[in-house]
């Protein structure tokens, strides 16, 4: 169990780097927007991003994570033929036009959510993976809270209209990044142009996919009050970024806000690897344990994004959870590595032990109480 004795903060200055200037970003005709890079996470714009708004059936982005990870983990096989329920076949809304009573293989029923926004799906799925909708809704919301998604809360697994489900773009993108980064093997579904079943072929509402072949997913919605909304990816020369807006006024207007935040993202950074997986930071002094000290770094590649013209400074700091008591497990959570640009933090990067430390022996550990005892009076006296 991790053992932290927090309140005092170490900020230990690691390097000062070339940056670049801001780059100008142009208009964007949506009431709320953010765009990152899919490696380093940073936020690269953004407009209103925790206000809260109608996800609409950007709500199916959290039902597809779920569903992935049933995939993922054998609790729901591809092939396992989904029997449709009266509620799933009755649901308002995008239908890919299911059948009560007619089984259909589970990964044809997650197309038909992911292609065309199905809502007999998206209920279908709900109800194979949790037993009812209810019951998966309840997961949707434990997801969000593990995620950090604070502003947000789902009342069903489709997006139509309910009161009490909302959430906000920021959320949306951290929930984006979440399935692009911990489902890879599943993004392809998303580009899909078409869905046909049951004699029945309907189009990709993002009309993105149709004309930009960099484009990769993942979703839009609609709804009477807040408007046109779209979830999208987009990759070149070895870069992805992800967007979402929120409030276009029509459904062209979504696909030419969203590349023209897309374009500008891709155009105007670049992204490099700042540290390599297992890279030493530092060494942050353990107490009661069998080393003295524990190096800290990052268990995978680490990025950022910086503006592709001009010079500024980069400061990078690490700010380490001090005093650190045994035992220390690799991979738990030592402190916060930040880039700055002048006072301003634009990344932040959370830092773990590369090793374990074990626990000393009891005549070290009393030596080392002695020692945490006068460090808390001493910053009590402070």
């Amino acid at each position: 169990m991790r053992n932290l004795i927090c309140g005092l903060w170490a900020t230990i200055l690691l390097a000062v780097l070339p940056m670049t200037q801001a780059v100008e970003l142009p208009v964007i005709n949506a009431a709320a927007y953010a765009v990152a890079d899919e490696q380093s996470g940073m936020i690269l714009a953004s407009r209103d991003k925790d206000a809260q708004i109608e996800p609409a059936a950007l709500t199916k982005l959290m039902t597809a994570y779920l569903v992935f990870d049933a995939l993922q983990s054998g609790k729901l096989k591809a092939r396992q033929q989904l029997q449709v329920s009266s509620t799933g076949w009755q649901t308002d809304g995008s239908r890919m036009f299911l059948q009560q009573g007619v089984p259909v293989p589970a990964e044809t029923v997650v197309q038909g959510m992911l292609v065309i926004s199905a809502n007999d799906a998206a209920i279908t799925l709900a109800e194979a993976v949790g037993g009812s909708e209810k019951a998966f809704v309840q997961r949707m919301n434990t997801q969000a809270q593990k995620m950090g998604l604070h502003h947000t809360h789902f009342m069903n697994c489709t997006g139509l209209p309910a009161q009490g489900q909302y959430s906000s773009v920021g959320d949306l993108l951290i929930l984006a990044q979440r399935l692009v980064s911990d489902f890879p093997q599943y993004q392809k579904w998303f580009a899909k142009k078409s869905f046909s079943y049951n004699g029945v072929t309907q189009l990709n509402q993002n009309l993105l996919l149709f004309r930009d072949n960099q484009v990769d997913g993942l979703a839009v919605g609609y709804s009477i009050n807040g408007g046109y909304n779209l979830a999208v990816s987009s990759k070149r020369n070895d870069r992805s970024n992800i967007a979402v807006l929120v409030g276009a006024d029509s459904s062209e207007a979504r696909a030419a806000e969203g590349s023209k935040l897309l374009s500008w993202a891709l155009t105007s950074f670049n992204t490099v690897r700042l540290y390599p997986a297992g890279h030493k930071l530092a060494d942050i002094t353990v107490y009661k344990g069998a080393h003295r000290k524990v190096p800290v770094g990052f268990l995978r590649d680490t990025y950022v994004t910086v503006p592709a013209n001009g010079a500024k400074e980069l400061v990078i700091e690490l700010d380490a959870v001090q005093p650190v008591v045994a035992p220390v497990y690799k991979g738990q959570n030592i402190g916060t590595l930040k880039l700055l640009a002048g006072n301003q933090t634009i990344a932040e990067q959370q830092v773990v032990a590369l090793h374990n430390v074990d626990e000393a022996g009891w005549f070290s550990r009393w030596l080392d109480s002695v020692a945490l005892w006068w460090h808390n009076l001493f910053h009590k006296a402070k």
